[in-house]
């Protein structure tokens, strides 16, 4: 284990939010959907719908010009699969170049009681294999369950075998993922376990660093969904450059975010609430003074900001947020709220957002709703939207 070395750049906080925002939205009108998610080298996904899907929009952000619709054309049509399904951080869509990397989770996950057991594992390669790739409902034999989060026996298995790397996931059929044999979708040059898991490991870190910019140990452990300590283990054998950052405790940078420092001017774009920008809550705290929640799980009367809220990204600042859905009406602003610091261009900047959103979810027409704000605020968005 190699000692941690004492921070070589002092930053501030505002240069750490600077690298952080430059390092999750790369400059560059030739960006597509494969290169930004080689970019990101994880993409959440979620079920939710009532704006997008959480993938569509965490890349359809980053990429000028392009829609919802245009992301899952480019995944679902590119030959062979640009990406695979699993548990990188949550479930995700990861590169199917970095297959090779998360052979210490599929080690890992062949040790759990949750694995099923060989006789089970048989019969749905058996299956598989025989049927070609199937969607969960064609391999069910028990009645789904209908209490909540439930899995039930079939899902739990399948899972398990997917983050085990018996099964992969690199194709959907009427919005449901396809188990298919990994030999039959993953390139057989990427289909190895042979690295150690301290290699995966470093190596995944240094991707991370490229994408955070600058982050702490938390940051990074967060990333992967590792424990802190196996990340501070391995730090000080990546390639990255410990720093030291106002208020902040121990940090590391990737060298090429300190190479350019600044961000990028962009147009304000509203964040879905699963974006990587916003997954680590304290990183979000310590880099926005944001406090980032999600309350689609809460009962509405729990609510303080509404059901599925994006936040407001602007001059590298998040300054205000909102509840998002696509409706009937187009793009509906159900709840809106500032920041304290959000400045007298909040109510432009955030129509120039709903307008690229509205565009980016194939519509060209914004509501508010009576109650979405203080009166005022309002009345300012309103205009603003005019």
């Amino acid at each position: 284990m190699s000692a941690t070395p004492s921070p070589g750049l002092e930053l501030s906080l505002a240069q750490a939010r600077s690298i952080a925002v430059a390092a999750a939205f790369p400059p560059g009108d030739r960006l597509d959907v494969p290169a930004m998610l080689g970019h990101l080298h994880a993409v959440q996904l979620d079920s939710i719908s009532v704006l997008a899907r959480a993938h569509q929009l965490t890349l359809a952000t980053r990429i000028p010009h392009t829609t919802t619709r245009d992301v899952d054309a480019a995944l679902n049509s590119a030959s062979p699969p640009t990406a695979f399904v699993y548990p990188a951080h949550a479930l995700s869509l990861v590169p199917l170049t970095d297959w090779p990397l998360w052979a210490f989770r599929r080690r890992h996950t062949r040790t759990r009681p949750q694995y099923p057991d060989p006789g089970q594992r048989a019969a749905l390669l058996a299956r598989i294999r025989a049927d070609g790739p199937l969607p969960l409902r064609s391999l069910r034999t028990e009645e789904p369950t209908t209490t909540g989060w439930g899995w039930g026996p079939t899902k739990t298995a399948l899972e398990f075998m997917v983050w085990a790397g018996d099964l992969a996931c690199t194709r959907y059929t009427a919005g449901q993922r396809l188990f298919d044999l990994p030999e039959r979708c993953i390139p057989h040059p990427l289909l190895s376990d042979d690295l150690n898991d301290d290699t995966c490991l470093t190596r995944l870190l240094e991707h991370v660093a490229k994408t955070l910019g600058v982050g702490t140990v938390d940051d990074f452990a967060d990333y992967l969904r590792i424990r802190p300590a196996t990340a501070a283990r391995l730090l000080p054998d990546t390639a990255l450059t410990p720093v030291a950052v106002q208020g902040w405790s121990s940090a590391w940078a990737h060298p090429s975010a300190l190479a350019r420092p600044e961000a990028a001017r962009r147009e304000p774009v509203f964040l879905g609430p699963f974006d990587n920008l916003i997954w680590h809550r304290p990183r979000v705290q310590r880099l926005f003074g944001f406090t980032q929640v999600f309350e689609a799980y809460k009962p509405a009367a729990r609510r303080e900001h509404g059901y599925y809220v994006c936040p407001l990204l602007a001059d590298g600042r998040l300054v205000a947020r909102a509840d998002l859905a696509s409706t009937s009406a187009g793009l509906t602003i159900h709840q809106a709220s500032f920041e304290p610091h959000a400045g007298p261009e909040a109510a432009s900047r955030f129509a120039s957002a709903c307008h690229t959103l509205a565009t980016t979810t194939g519509t060209d027409r914004i509501t508010v709703q009576a109650d979405a704000a203080d009166p005022h605020t309002s009345a300012a968005l309103r205009k603003a939207l005019r």
